[in-house]
């Protein structure tokens, strides 16, 4: 008798069950527990490569989109670089996102409003010339295609009230929350100076925020995009404060929940478009 069947594996199924659509990333704990309270399933803990990931199955109608998520161990730059290339190493995602809260450009943002990212920039590489740093400013933007249903999601529904409106903790009587689509800064400090953010917004005329994160997320999906495996990156941030010396953690908690929440809204919204749809999860359009 030829054992050999029992001992057969599927390995179709191993690969299947060790992917996911989209990998889900936040600076800090507090902001990955929003995300798994607003997706509101229960996430299964995976341990890959010697690091824990949470994992969860969104799925509306026939359609299911496979999400895992993870924080930072540690703030900055370097860290969500590492952090993201080694999870789309492991997972094997179309879609990185990052969610969770940034400083914002005041005058061209207000408090608990939410920055989509259409390009992000590291602001602290380039030349030193007479105590000065000319930043380099390498960037990479937002795919059209997401773009477009970004903005078609945000303009053509009452999205955005209806996220401020499900949120149970008071807010101020006159807070209103908008979206805003333009350019993030990204450095590896703590920044509290304004005439700092006012240098960066001379040299940027579409900037409208600043954080520790968004260009090592972007530039880890860039350079592991292949031809037949293209990763697109998404950075959707609240905005917690300016960056100067009134910088405080009064608006996180909002802004982890309403950055969170958009995304949520905006897979669903995948879900109900077979090109998109197609893109997130690899599968032939319809």
């Amino acid at each position: 008798m030829d054992r050999k069947a029992d001992h057969v594996v599927d390995h179709h199924a191993d690969e299947q069950a060790d992917k996911a659509d989209v990998l889900l990333l936040t600076g800090l704990h507090q902001e990955l527990e929003w995300v798994q309270r607003v997706i509101g399933l229960d996430f299964n803990r995976r341990m890959r490569g010697g690091t824990s990931y949470l994992c969860a199955d969104i799925t509306r109608g026939e359609r299911s989109v496979r999400i895992v998520t993870q924080r930072q161990l540690e703030k900055g730059l370097t860290t969500a670089a590492v952090t993201a290339t080694k999870g789309i190493c492991i997972w094997r995602p179309r879609f990185v996102v990052m969610t969770g809260v940034c400083a914002g450009i005041r005058g061209a943002v207000d408090l608990g409003d939410l920055i989509v990212a259409t390009q992000c920039f590291e602001h602290s590489s380039g030349q030193l010339i007479d105590g000065l740093l000319v930043p380099a400013q390498n960037r990479i933007s937002i795919d059209a295609w997401l773009l477009d249903t970004l903005t078609y999601l945000t303009d053509s529904s009452s999205i955005i009230p209806d996220i401020q409106a499900s949120y149970t903790a008071a807010l101020p009587a006159d807070s209103k929350t908008r979206i805003h689509y333009g350019s993030m800064a990204c450095g590896p400090h703590v920044v509290k100076d304004k005439s700092y953010m006012d240098a960066l917004k001379n040299r940027e005329y579409s900037l409208l925020g600043l954080d520790m994160e968004s260009y090592g997320v972007a530039l880890a999906a860039s350079m592991c995009s292949t031809h037949s495996h293209p990763v697109v990156p998404l950075i959707v941030k609240g905005v917690c404060d300016f960056a100067d010396s009134e910088k405080g953690d009064l608006w996180h908690d909002y802004c982890s929940y309403a950055s969170a929440s958009f995304v949520l809204r905006l897979l669903e919204e995948v879900m109900l478009r077979d090109y998109a749809f197609s893109r997130i999860t690899g599968l032939a359009e319809h």
